[in-house]
């Protein structure tokens, strides 16, 4: 038997193209069998952002010190909130963000008028919340706009609190800054209330969706009955009012089920905090699969031959650490460089390399034997024939 131990070879190629052949077929038959459906959908609603969010929180989770959640879900009469608004506006906060619409003007005259005098003779800045409704996609906007009742009466800031998911039920990772509701540019409650905390004038950005950061941290949360007692925490914060324990405004995350308004909390601070995340291009993926795939072909080969009585051993535990090491580094430059980096291929490449490469080997031994092509004579699995 002739050993070839050379690093760089074409076989490895090879190798490699039949791997990216053996995902595309398996890919092809998941989109079109509809007994794949479900396995399309976990892969789909998985992603590695997910895990770095795990292993960057810490028992020891860090209470932010921008954004306070005033909890107010008991409350329903329109008069006892305006109360609420009154006393967070008496702590002095630097932005108030209603999450809340308060649909028609209803019949209590009284509770309407304690409200809106609230709500106008606030010194703070307010931000609240609307709906974007009707959307045509051949226009990329939206037709149809849910206010509260008072919004002819003044100039009030309204800002949409629609989230971002790919279907109805689907996990939430993005926010969006502007969309476009008849021809004018609305921006989001996220965005709008992150831009009046750190005084920067709101306006449409290339990039417009963006990715919620979920990190080590969390937001302290306050019940309207102890805002008082809670004054110099609300001071100069931006105080985000809303439904914290309503099943109804709970969306899924990586983190699990939140409250509509922590989701916005955490949109407002990976803003404020510039912690935008760029996804590294297709092509950075593909490279570092075919990278890994080469390596892994070699290993493959030569390990086996070396050590033909532990070869089971020391390649599982090779795929093992080489997997291991790309969610570190991944998770290092997710963390550190505010890049993401997508591992479906790479982590993909490795499942599939061990199936791969018996393929290759059979077909080139065909090829060659059956069909004549000359191009494999040379191949280093023929060459152990010889």
């Amino acid at each position: 038997m002739k050993k070839d131990w050379k690093f760089w070879h074409w076989d490895h190629v090879g190798v490699c193209l039949t791997t990216a052949l053996l995902a595309a077929i398996i890919g092809l038959v998941s989109l079109n069998l509809s007994m794949f459906n479900p396995v399309e959908q976990a892969f789909e609603n998985f992603h590695m952002t997910d895990v770095y969010y795990e292993m960057s929180r810490s028992e020891n989770i860090e209470m932010n010190n921008d954004i306070v959640l005033v909890d107010m879900v008991e409350l329903r009469d329109r008069g006892e909130i305006g109360q609420v608004i009154r006393q967070i506006d008496a702590c002095r906060p630097r932005v108030l963000s209603v999450d809340l619409l308060f649909y028609k003007e209803g019949d209590d005259v009284l509770a309407n008028a304690i409200l809106m005098g609230a709500i106008d003779e606030a010194k703070t800045p307010i931000v609240f919340s609307s709906k974007l409704v009707d959307y045509d996609k051949e226009k990329n906007s939206f037709d149809g706009l849910v206010t509260s009742f008072f919004a002819p009466m003044g100039d009030y800031n309204f800002a949409y609190g629609n989230v971002l998911q790919d279907y109805e039920g689907g996990i939430i990772r993005e926010y969006t800054l502007s969309q476009k509701y008849q021809e004018k540019t609305m921006y989001s409650l996220a965005y709008q209330t992150a831009c009046m905390y750190t005084g920067e004038k709101p306006h449409e950005q290339e990039m417009n969706e963006r990715m919620i950061v979920y990190g080590d941290t969390d937001f302290p949360v306050v019940n309207y009955k102890n805002i008082r007692e809670y004054a110099d925490l609300l001071k100069d914060k931006i105080v985000l009012l809303g439904t914290y324990s309503d099943e109804e405004d709970a969306h899924f995350t990586p983190l699990g089920k939140m409250p509509g308004m922590k989701l916005q909390a955490y949109s407002m601070l990976s803003y404020i905090q510039n912690r935008n995340i760029q996804d590294l291009p297709i092509w950075f993926s593909i490279l570092l699969a075919f990278i890994v795939c080469y390596f892994s072909s070699w290993i493959n080969y030569w390990v086996p031959r070396l050590w033909p009585k532990v070869d089971s051993y020391i390649i599982s535990c090779y795929y093992f650490l080489m997997a291991a090491l790309l969610v570190w580094a991944a998770f290092l430059s997710f963390m550190y460089l505010k890049c993401n980096i997508n591992l479906l291929y790479p982590l993909a490449g490795i499942a599939l390399i061990e199936t791969a490469r018996p393929i290759y080997e059979d077909s080139a031994r065909i090829l060659y034997n059956k069909c004549h092509w000359r191009i494999f004579k040379h191949s280093i699995y023929l060459e152990e024939e010889e």
